[in-house]
């Protein structure tokens, strides 16, 4: 059983890519591309095959879907627009990230393609509560607030705060710096490395590819924690895909943001996966440790074994046992009340042991 869902794992892999295998087992493919939040990029991708055998209603399903998200992508696009106007008027220029870079139109893909869950904006640390003043001057209300200073361990930052409206396609995810490793705490490198852009007459940041890329890996194996779960986000391991084809990455440069050991692992790992999935031009040119060998290899045994996820996430734990103060998603940066620290040490051990979130394969 498990491995016929890797098998159709690497059919809707080759799929997306463009090469789909002559049969597929559809209802397959299709539960697996709704788990991983892929089903409107296959759905743009085999619009590319018409002469393809593809059943009526597998094919009428994924029409109804690719349109259903181009009519909420323009939606998404209007808000975004109407949140930058907001923002600018305010004198903010925010950094578009993920999902809501693509709205900008950066990314060489049909406008239904992207599935997005919300809109990821970025302002400076001195401009959050500015920033959530204006939002809600136009109607949207806080859903998660932890306040000024809430950032582990330094008062300057301010965990990100999601705010969302009635009626809206999506909520917004409010930052002032990545989770991560302390090093990417400074969001002015973000903005060196984005374009400033327009939408619709609106000023926004948008990252280059090299920096959606960077922020992709802090997201993915740092915030979710998908190092130590041994889990694939495809839809993510996508659009790295999508824009190492859009600029020339300096993938040894981009490793070297990363402190050796724990955090170069986990980065190698993500890697390694999006370029045995999806074959990256440059990424074979370097050579991956032994554990992110291991750990590609973990992941793959452990498709579809989730009762196995616990006793490999605790093997990964030990593995890396001397990188300890680092492991959470604020790069280890402490509290100053030791109680509240090993509160949130805690805290963090308990996440990466729960369920496997939405979107996670």
């Amino acid at each position: 059983m498990n491995s016929s869902s890797y098998r159709s794992f690497l059919a809707l892999v080759s799929s997306l890519s463009g090469n789909p295998p002559e049969k597929l087992e559809w209802d397959e493919i299709i539960a697996l591309a709704n788990q991983s939040l892929t089903i409107t990029s296959l759905a743009a991708v085999l619009t590319n095959f018409p002469n393809m055998q593809v059943p009526d209603d597998v094919q009428g399903y994924l029409s109804t879907v690719l349109a259903r998200n181009t009519e909420r992508n323009c939606k998404l696009t209007a808000q975004l627009s109407e949140l930058a106007g907001c923002l600018n008027r305010n004198g903010i220029e925010p950094v578009v990230m993920k999902g809501a870079a693509f709205l900008t139109g950066q990314q060489p893909t049909a406008p239904g393609a992207r599935l997005l869950t919300d809109l990821d904006i970025f302002v400076r640390p001195e401009d959050m509560s500015k920033a959530i003043a204006a939002l809600l001057n136009i109607g949207y209300q806080i859903r998660i607030h932890a306040g000024q200073g809430s950032w582990p361990g330094n008062p300057k930052f301010h965990l990100p705060v999601v705010l969302d409206r009635p009626g809206d396609a999506g909520s917004i995810d409010l930052q002032c710096r990545p989770r991560g490793p302390a090093s990417f705490g400074d969001i002015e490198w973000l903005y060196r490395n984005s374009r400033r852009s327009t939408l619709e007459g609106r000023h926004l940041h948008v990252p280059t590819a090299f920096a959606q890329i960077v922020f992709l890996l802090l997201h993915d194996v740092f915030q979710d924690g998908d190092y130590w779960r041994g889990l694939f986000d495809l839809r993510h391991l996508l659009d790295i895909a999508h824009l190492a084809r859009t600029e020339e990455i300096d993938w040894h440069l981009l490793r070297s943001l990363f402190a050796a050991g724990y955090e170069r692992n986990a980065v190698d790992t993500q890697i390694l996966t999006a370029h045995a999935l999806f074959r990256i031009d440059g990424a074979s040119e370097f050579y991956f440790g032994r554990i992110a060998c291991l750990q590609f290899a973990r992941r793959r045994f452990q498709f579809g074994r989730h009762h196995l996820a616990k006793v490999l996430t605790l093997f990964t734990l030990l593995t890396e046992i001397v990188h300890f103060p680092s492991w959470d998603r604020f790069g280890g940066e402490p509290y100053p009340s030791r109680k509240q620290e090993a509160h949130r040490k805690l805290r963090e051990l308990r996440r990466i042991f729960r369920p496997v979130p939405v979107g996670k394969l």
